[in-house]
């Protein structure tokens, strides 16, 4: 996805800064030998460094579903690479490499997220985003030394997707419920094999709680000779 964040980028600044202006854009290393073939105003974005962006790693398998909404396949999560590049501007006189610099800061600091219409069709199918910053990066500390010579300009991350190379096909769905057979174990006596039985009911007959009840007491006897006597 090197080539197709190169493509974006100059699609961004083509439609959203420069428009029909001619100003160059490059990519090459900005060496002596380059700068003297340069004719005319250009931006030059040159990549630097690339690394994962390991705190946007997923870990959750996704799903793949065709036009009916069938779940087809299982896809592992894209990996996603930051790509480091600086910028810097080229012209005959300092203000106007200022002023290209200028209009390319604004250009890319005003998207977090790359839009759509400039995007290289390889990149528009994803269902990803393409992330651009501005922000300090690993080469803001150094000061920049191009070509032998101090030159003024900022660092841009790109952040894009890298899709797996392979799914894993979902099984067939279900047609019909699971059933369940019972079968003797190989080599088992069949004489001696008994088809499996119930011997615990399934529900156990209600019982009926003890009841405790006093008997009167016989006339005569030594309960009523106590009452008398008292």
């Amino acid at each position: 996805m090197i080539l197709e964040a190169d493509q974006a980028l100059a699609g961004l600044l083509k439609a959203k800064a420069f428009g029909g202006a001619a100003i160059g854009i490059a990519f090459d290393q900005p060496t002596r030998p380059w700068v003297q073939t340069v004719t005319g105003p250009t931006v030059n974005l040159f990549l630097f460094d690339i690394r994962e962006n390991l705190h946007r790693r997923d870990v959750m398998y996704e799903e793949v579903r065709d036009e009916s909404g069938a779940l087809v396949a299982r896809r592992p999560p894209p990996r996603r690479f930051d790509l480091h590049y600086t910028v810097t501007a080229w012209a005959p006189k300092a203000l106007v490499e200022h002023k290209l610099l200028g209009v390319a800061l604004s250009c890319f600091s005003a998207y977090d997220v790359a839009p759509r219409d400039v995007l290289p069709p390889a990149l528009a199918a994803l269902p990803y985003e393409v992330l651009l910053s501005t922000a300090g990066g690993t080469k803001r500390a150094m000061f920049l030394n191009l070509a032998g010579e101090p030159k003024a300009g900022f660092e841009l991350t790109v952040t894009v997707p890298l899709p797996a190379l392979t799914e894993l096909l979902a099984p067939p769905p279900v047609q019909q419920p699971p059933q369940i057979q019972v079968k003797p174990a190989p080599g088992a006596d069949q004489a001696r094999t008994v088809a499996a039985t119930e011997t615990v009911p399934a529900t156990a007959p209600p019982t009926a709680p003890p009841t405790t009840s006093e008997t009167p007491a016989k006339p005569g006897s030594d309960e009523q000779s106590g009452a008398a006597h008292e």
